[in-house]
């Protein structure tokens, strides 16, 4: 029989500190929750075990407090927001069918040590646990885990007898000895002062125990120096190994045939990872057909109708209903739902587009995936449908912090039950799951459109979410010329660079070696070379770019590293990765993402169009690969400063509005009354440190950054900000505002609506805090930023429509948006473009966009 016996507290730490913070839509922690589960899960693949006992430590005080009761003295309060979790976790076990086991006056270790000290010797009991003090329990039929979190992963150490004789020298009970020694600062116990692991180790493996060593203390092989340690601490060692010994017969049932795995109960089971957000777990606990265990739940709709029908069949079908609900269009078939019947249509790749043109006549879709059947339409020349609703767009206005958007998860989430299908067919295969899915969509829209109008978001769905993916898939599919001989003649010259940067750098380090292993460079340049090392890790010196910067300016060789590294990422990341992208018509078709950012920005993928690099001069140089198509010309606008001005806005700063609407400089203004000097006094540099306290304090930055970021001292930073502060009164008030505002509805919001939920601004941890505060101030900028341009997307979108047909929206990037125009009408097109983007919106501080014109982005951008 495998028997598993677990240390609950200790996993749980180690769950807990190994993933960042989660939170489900309510506010309550699940990090904890879903790190142990997940240990858990692949503690029984990796054990099967037959008995199953967590061990939980008691507030209570221990035997081992009574003798001492400095034991564990000092160590911090458990988190509360871990504290909150710890219930979660057991009553999930349980419904697991495992068995929890405390035992007031012992710890969770005891429980270990007696289970185990029980396990028949034809048995194998696995002993769980974060705590290396349980090596000392290891023998032939007792093996140690120990799991941890690494990046949302479980990674398990074995150790059996062989192990801890092989990596400490000594038998598995002689750990306790060596703890006698060297004591323990995590648990607080003494030890002996003075003598640490090496010698404590070293004197074990050679006398055997602390009773050996003490019975020959006097001729023992150690200096006289640690003769006077051992022999003044006596008696603190055999305190020690006390303290440090797990009991082997805590008042429990001890016999393992006492934790046989119970039966599992899925309906609760499936209730607390609902109620927890554990969607992935569901699933792969067998766990989604289960009706939810919920009060909420509502009963399955009935009558539901399964229909396989061939294009010819449903022509004469007639569709009276004004909802039509789709999952997604394609992949050879087209399945959807009308009143209460779902349609699966086959028949090939033309019959499926008159299907769906019949369909678009319909009003008030609802789909799972805007973007996509507006794209599906735009590739074949069909009319736009209209989209009523978006559950995938819906679910992430609302829950902007999940991962996992898909219908399933958006139905478990919203205790929506799988109903009955009358007709489905037996197998499992694609046709089916579709259905399944699209059943799903009548109660989930319900529910869904209910809680964004209870948030004041139905707006922002109808209004800017559904027409901003027809405006995306009118963009991918026109996609951005780029110039193929171009970007391959410029790899060619990023390859000389790197390679003549490779033979500078060997030379000047006197040796070959792999440039790009963090490992051999830091060896080079902090052993070798003899340069100063800030930061040592596990694997060796850290090479990071930070702390290379800081070196560069001192010692030639690293900013040849930092240079070439500049090179290399330019040529694999953009030159290759831009040439691979290319499609069959000489165009990049980016994928643009509406739900990937908590703040509401888009982002693209395949390529990543908004990280090509514009900071440097090098980088700037990609723009030029980017052309319009033969007879047009790129135009382009921009925003200028439209974060600052956002700020001036929201935070009702008169001083800067007027900045804003009278055409001043911002950053001359500030650097003028920060620094103290007439504004024509302001040179470049004190332009440039306003400017970065300027955007600093948009991202909520503090001193130490900002004395870093324009290299001053830290005082001198500190008094930048709180002039510009004074200077700047609203702007210190409503960051002020924000915070506390956040913190009483547990969410930062735009100007038109969009939130982020914030759990940390309630966290005990300082640099959780923190981090919620800057979030909580600076969201609402970038944020409403973000919503301006997907308006002025829009609208330029829909202008183009009715009046420039020839010219295409073709790229976002940031707060840049790009059109494609013939020759002749790049001007009216430029005029529309800039209008429509200082329009978009009516603040009390004036937009402003620059536009400009070119056969290149790089021309067009000037």
């Amino acid at each position: 029989m495998n028997v598993l016996v677990i240390d609950g507290n200790s996993l749980i730490n180690r769950a807990f500190y190994g993933i960042k913070l989660l939170t489900a839509k309510d506010g309550h922690y699940t990090n904890a929750i879903f790190g142990f589960l997940n240990m858990y899960l692949n503690l029984l693949e990796r054990t099967s075990p037959e008995a199953v006992a967590v061990a939980f430590d008691l507030k209570a005080p221990t035997f081992r407090h009574e003798r001492y009761t400095e034991y564990k003295a000092g160590r911090k309060p458990m988190p509360p927001e871990l504290r909150e979790q710890m219930e979660p976790i057991k009553e999930i076990l349980q419904a697991l069918g495992a068995h929890i086991v405390s035992k007031e006056g012992y710890e969770a270790d005891d429980i270990l040590g007696t289970i185990s000290a029980h396990t028949a010797p034809e048995d194998r009991c696995y002993l769980a646990t974060g705590d290396r003090d349980a090596f000392q329990l290891v023998r032939e039929n007792v093996t140690v885990l120990l799991p941890s979190t690494k990046t949302g992963q479980t990674v398990t150490q074995v150790y059996t007898p062989q192990q801890i004789e092989a990596e400490f020298g000594v038998t598995p009970p002689q750990m306790i000895e060596i703890k006698a020694l060297q004591g323990d600062s995590s648990d607080n116990i003494p030890g002996i002062p003075g003598v640490g692991p090496k010698t404590a180790g070293a004197l074990i493996r050679a006398y055997g125990s602390v009773d050996a060593l003490y019975a020959d203390l006097e001729n023992a092989d150690v200096t006289a120096g640690v003769r006077e340690k051992l022999r003044a601490g006596k008696e603190s060692a055999y305190l020690s190994r006390f303290l440090g010994t797990i009991c082997l017969d805590a008042p429990i049932e001890a016999d393992p045939r006492a934790y046989l795995l119970g039966p599992r109960d899925d309906a609760t089971l499936k209730a607390a990872l609902l109620r927890h957000e554990m969607f992935k777990l569901i699933g792969k606990l067998g766990l989604k057909d289960l009706p939810a265990a919920s009060a909420e739940a509502a009963p399955a709709a009935d009558g539901l109708l399964f229909r396989a029908v061939s294009a010819e069949d449903l022509a004469s079908i007639p569709l009276t209903e004004e909802t039509v609900y789709l999952a997604s269009p394609g992949n050879g078939s087209l399945v959807f739902m009308i009143g209460k019947t779902i349609f699966a249509v086959g028949g090939g790749e033309d019959a499926l587009t008159a299907c769906v043109e019949r369909l678009i006549a319909l009003k008030g879709w609802v789909t799972y995936d805007a973007k996509g059947l507006f794209r599906y339409c735009a590739d074949r020349a069909l009319p736009r449908p209209e989209i009523a609703f978006d559950v995938r767009l819906a679910g992430y206005l609302l829950n902007p912090n999940a991962a996992d958007y898909a219908v399933e998860t958006l139905a478990m989430d919203n205790r929506v039950p799988v109903p009955a299908i009358e007709g489905l067919p037996q197998e499992d295969g694609p046709i089916a799951a579709a259905a399944k899915t699209v059943s799903l969509l009548p109660l989930l829209t319900q529910r869904l459109r209910r809680a964004l109008e209870d948030n004041g978001q139905l707006g922002l769905l109808g209004d800017m979410e559904i027409p901003l993916a027809c405006v995306l898939a009118d963009m991918e599919k026109a996609g951005m010329a780029v110039d193929r001989a171009a970007i391959v003649s410029y790899s060619d010259v990023l390859s000389e660079k790197i390679a003549a940067l490779e033979t500078k750098i060997h030379e000047a380090a006197g040796e070959v070696f792999n440039i790009n292993s963090p490992k051999q460079l830091g060896v080079i340049l902090f052993e070798k070379l003899g340069l100063p090392s800030k930061k040592k890790t596990k694997t060796g010196y850290s090479t990071n770019a930070e702390i290379l910067e800081e070196l560069a300016e001192d010692y030639p060789i690293v900013s040849m590293i930092l240079e070439y590294r500049t090179y290399a990422k330019l040529k694999s990341t953009y030159c290759d990765g831009l040439l691979k992208a290319i499609a069959p018509d000489g165009r990049i078709h980016s994928t643009f993402n509406q739900t990937e950012t908590r703040t509401g920005r888009l982002s693209s993928t395949e390529p990543n169009l908004q990280n090509i690099p514009v900071r440097t001069a090098v980088g700037r140089e990609f723009r030029k690969f980017f052309t319009a198509a033969p007879g047009c010309l790129l135009v382009d606008a921009d925003y200028s400063q439209i974060e600052l001005r956002v700020l001036a806005a929201l935070a009702d700063d008169t001083g800067m509005q007027t900045c804003f609407n009278t055409g001043v400089d911002i950053h001359t203004a500030t650097a003028a009354k920060v620094f103290g000097v007439p504004e024509s006094a302001v040179t470049p540099e004190l332009r440039s440190r306003a400017k970065a306290v300027n955007f600093g304090i948009v991202y909520g930055i503090g001193a130490f950054s900002l004395a870093k970021d324009i290299h001053v001292s830290r005082a001198e930073a500190e008094r930048f900000i709180k002039a510009y502060l004074t200077l700047y009164s609203g702007v210190d008030a409503y960051m002020k505002r924000s915070i506390e505002t956040a913190k009483k509805n547990g969410y930062a919001e735009t100007l038109f609506h969009r939130r982020r939920y914030l759990p940390e601004l309630t966290s005990a941890n300082h640099m959780l805090r923190s981090f919620g505060e800057r979030v909580a101030r600076n969201m609402p900028i970038q944020g409403t930023a973000a919503d301006i341009i997907k308006i002025a997307m829009i609208r330029i979108h829909d202008r183009l429509c009715r009046e420039l047909p020839e010219v295409r929206l073709i790229m976002q990037v940031h707060d840049e948006l790009i059109l494609e125009a013939p020759e002749a009408l790049a001007d009216r097109a430029a005029a529309a473009l800039k209008e429509e983007m200082e329009n978009a919106v009516a603040l009390s501080v004036k937009l402003s966009a620059d536009a400009g014109a070119g056969k290149s982005w790089y021309e067009a951008k000037g």
